[in-house]
């Protein structure tokens, strides 16, 4: 720890969390950064013992995403040569909700599988945990093909009225957003989409394209001040970061506006 770090208590953590907004009552999907926050006591424990204690009777969500499970030939980092692509596919382990780590999502979407009771969608690589009152709603069924479509977790999130907390990152980290380009149909949803290990049928592994999936999040940010401005959103600096609550529905009903009228604005500047 550096002598000018700020000191993170789960107490801390839950003031921020309250001010944000979230209650006893709320489902919430949780996108986050451990560097933003400080110095956090007790890591990735007190940032999740903080949602639950303030969230309480509601529902706390988190992405559990697996691209380890995509075809290797698309690998990029690091890529992997011709001569050992069959071999790789041959030997990868199929999606186990309790084994298949977390990648690429921090280390509390990480720990947060540890927790009892918390349960996983079935999607091999984009699944979703949850736990608390709603969990089995929000993990019991996860479309292959539209994975952060209308009948994805994401989409149950919506149509449930929930929120949705950006813990130090910023909307570009919010795949939730995904979903507005499902409502829309956009045309890119289609093209240059992920195969992934889908089963294991006679000892040979199975892969599968996806039909419909979202392209890049990297310019989602650039409207983040349109929404300031509409009050769709709440934010609040915490630590190195700014942290950013808001409720699905309008924001994501916001979107889809945007896309009616350019259904590639959200893939470019």
């Amino acid at each position: 720890m550096l002598p000018n770090s700020r000191i993170t208590t789960k107490n801390n953590l839950k003031e921020l969390f309250y001010k944000l907004g979230l209650s006893h009552t709320s489902d919430v999907m949780v996108h986050s950064s451990m560097s933003t926050l400080g110095y956090v006591v007790n890591g990735a424990i007190d940032v999740i013992d903080a949602l639950i204690e303030v969230v309480g009777n509601g529902t706390i969500l988190m992405p559990a995403h697996t691209g380890q499970l995509s075809h290797p030939e698309n690998w990029s980092n690091p890529e992997i040569p011709k001569k050992y692509l069959e071999v790789i596919k041959k030997n990868m382990n199929i999606f186990d909700k309790a084994l298949t780590p977390v990648r690429a999502r921090g280390i509390i979407a990480s720990t947060f599988l540890n927790y009892p009771e918390v349960k996983r969608s079935c999607h091999p690589l984009n699944s979703v945990s949850a736990l608390g009152k709603n969990s089995f709603y929000y993990t019991s069924t996860h479309d292959f093909d539209e994975p952060e479509g209308v009948d994805s977790p994401i989409g149950k999130l919506y149509s449930n009225n929930g929120k949705v907390l950006l813990l130090g990152v910023g909307l570009d980290s919010c795949t939730a957003i995904h979903l507005a380009e499902y409502i829309a149909d956009v045309d890119y949803l289609y093209y240059n989409n992920p195969s992934v290990l889908k089963g294991n049928l006679n000892d040979v592994n199975k892969f599968a394209t996806i039909k419909k999936y979202p392209g890049t999040s990297e310019f989602f940010n650039k409207y983040i001040n349109e929404l300031n401005e509409k009050d769709f959103i709440k934010q609040e600096r915490f630590g190195s970061g700014v942290s950013i609550m808001f409720e699905i529905k309008p924001v994501i009903d916001f979107f889809v506006s945007k896309l009616n009228i350019d259904q590639h604005c959200l893939i470019k500047l």
